[in-house]
Parts: structure tokens; sequence; C-alpha cells
């Protein structure tokens, strides 16, 4: 008897409706037109609280966000990024860095990996004093700087070029970045500095090289907390849809369907990248 009622109410598209003093109220449409400002204030609300709810499971960023592989150091026991790590795989060598180091960890892991850095140091510390290497000792680390040189000039040899100032430099002081939304943030920062135009953000944004400096991340996240006059994320993120409407501005001369939500969770990827790039240096 009452399905033809929920029918009805079902395909009704002409109403719209909001949550005000417990209870759903209907807004009339000149209100919304008479009040635009309303209109970025409740998208940025709404899309700031669903995105917080499932920023881990969010589709744009889950693909277009690489993931970082980190693994620990058997010697200093810090986790960093797979490509600054060595895998050690000979008991040779495990005896050869057991002379140098303390192990915090344990070279029996399966697999250890060891710092770059750590292996680098021996390197420096001891080519060319064993050109005539007589113990057993000297020959193992012979062998051990030998190998380890090629492996260190292989995992340095790759550079690429940073698609914001365009300065060639190593990979790992690079940031691949895939997302859309991510390269618009970097571009607001970037026109706030006036080193770019909108024209040279808008070529950032749609270019497919996404390789960043580091050093560019840190700066548009200063130079956001500057215009919005915040100290840090949390109080970035109380920041009120109004205050962001300069930033938004910007956006939206960039990508006009740029949303305030897609704002909020690209500057959070980018801030935590940022941090957990500083933890590891």
């Amino acid at each position: 008897m009452n399905e033809p009622i929920v029918k009805e109410e079902v395909i009704e598209e002409e109403f719209n409706f909001t949550f005000k003093n417990g209870e759903y109220v209907e807004v009339k449409q000149e209100e919304i037109e008479r009040k635009p400002e309303n209109l970025l204030e409740k998208e940025v609300k709404t899309e700031a609280i669903d995105i917080f709810e499932k920023i881990e499971s969010d589709d744009e960023f889950s693909k277009d966000v690489p993931k970082v592989s980190m693994m620990k150091c058997e010697i200093c026991q810090k986790s960093m990024a797979k490509k600054l790590l060595i895998l050690i795989k000979l008991k040779i060598d495990q005896t050869v860095l057991s002379d140098f180091f303390e192990i915090e960890g344990s070279l029996e892991a399966i697999p250890p990996y060891v710092c770059v850095s750590h292996i680098q140091k021996i390197i420096d510390d001891n080519d060319g004093k064993l050109k005539s290497a007589k113990t057993p000792s000297e020959k193992r680390l012979r062998l051990f700087i030998r190998k380890n040189k090629k492996i260190i000039r292989a995992k340095t040899a790759s550079r690429r070029t940073c698609q914001i100032c365009q300065t060639i430099k190593d990979c790992s002081g690079l940031y691949k970045i895939y997302s859309k939304s991510i390269r618009i943030v970097l571009m607001i920062g970037c026109i706030l500095r006036g080193t770019h135009s909108v024209e040279q953000a808008m070529f950032y944004v749609t270019n497919e090289k996404g390789d960043t400096c580091y050093l560019h991340c840190k700066e548009t996240i200063d130079m956001i907390f500057e215009n919005l006059g915040v100290r840090n994320v949390g109080e970035f993120l109380k920041s009120t849809p109004l205050i962001m409407l300069g930033l938004m501005d910007i956006a939206k001369k960039i990508d006009s369907n740029f949303t305030g939500g897609q704002f909020i969770l690209a500057f959070r990827r980018l801030f935590l990248k940022n941090q957990k790039f500083e933890s590891n240096l």
C-alpha cells in the first residue's frame, strides 16, 4: 500500500535538503544560488569527513601514489627505502661487516639488508690500501670492496630531471608523483612563491613525467602553511573552508574540476610523504 509513495520519493529531484537543528529541512533553490560560498563550505566539510574516514581505501590515491618498499638495516635497525639498502647474500660479506660494525640486528635474518652508507664507509676508509693483500681478512675485504663498488655505482647511476626546477638529480632525491591532485597542490605552492605561472603549472600537472625534488615538497608545505597562517598539519586540518578560498581560486585556474576535498587529501599525502623522507635523512 505504501509502495507508490516510496517510488515517488526515490525519483524526486526538485528538492534539496540539509541537516539542521536535529532535523532535515528543505533548502530552497534561490537560497543556494544567492549564497554560492556555502556550496564550497559544504563541499569541503563533507568531502573532508568522507576522505579521512576512508583515506586508506581511496581509489584515486591507492592507484596513483606508488607504494614505497621499506626495509630495515640489520646494522643500525633503521627503516628506509629498499633502494637505499644492499642485500647481503654471502657469509663472507657478513663476516666483513661484523669486523667493522656492531650489529644491532642479525645478519642471520632472511634476507639481511644493510645501508648503502655503511658499505660506502668501509669502501672510503679502505679502498686503495689493499693492493698487496696477504692475510685472509685482507683478501676478504678487497673482494668485498670490489664487488660493492659496482653495486653502489649501479644504484646511483640513475639520474632524472626534476620537472619543476629542471635540475638533473639522483633518483634518491626525487619523488615520482603520479597523482594529479598532488601535482596541483605543488603548483599552488610554486605560484604562491612566484616561480611559476598558471600556464607553467598546467603543463606540469598534465606532464606524464612526475619526477620532483623533495625540496619542492617542503617549500610548498611551508608556503601553504604561511598563506593560511598555520604552523603545522593539525592546524591546517582545522582551517575553515573560507580561509582556503584563496588557495582554491588558484587551484581552479589550473583545473576547474579540482575540489576542496581533493586539496585536503592531496596536501595530507604530500605532507606525510615529505615527513617520511625527512625521517630517513
